[in-house]
């Protein structure tokens, strides 16, 4: 098995949180971009449901070591308080990539 994963992260919030929200996956963005085994990332926004946002992450760990080795990092501490405080849904789901295309 590879180790390249992709995490997919379903938030579900009120439209009330979704500008702080943004700004903390900014910052949070900052220093994950310059981890070694990010690859890329995307945040989207359900165009019908705006409350429903997704993050796509790929990285080169497996779902074990990216949850030991990413999770514990301490600027992930602020945003993990932040998804309490404001009382956003979180659904996690993990990825093997089964085939790729790019553009030629």
């Amino acid at each position: 098995m590879s180790d390249k994963i992709t995490l997919v992260v379903r938030f579900r919030m009120k439209e009330s949180a979704k500008k702080e929200f943004t700004a903390k996956m900014r910052d949070i963005f900052a220093h994950i971009v310059k981890e070694k085994t990010f690859v890329q990332a995307s945040l989207v926004q359900d165009m019908r449901d705006p409350k429903n946002i997704l993050i796509y992450e790929v990285w080169n760990e497996s779902p074990e070591s990216f949850m030991k080795n990413q999770m514990s990092r301490a600027y992930r501490a602020g945003f993990e308080k932040m998804i309490v405080d404001l009382k956003i849904d979180r659904t996690p789901a993990w990825y093997s990539t089964i085939a790729e295309w790019t553009r030629a």
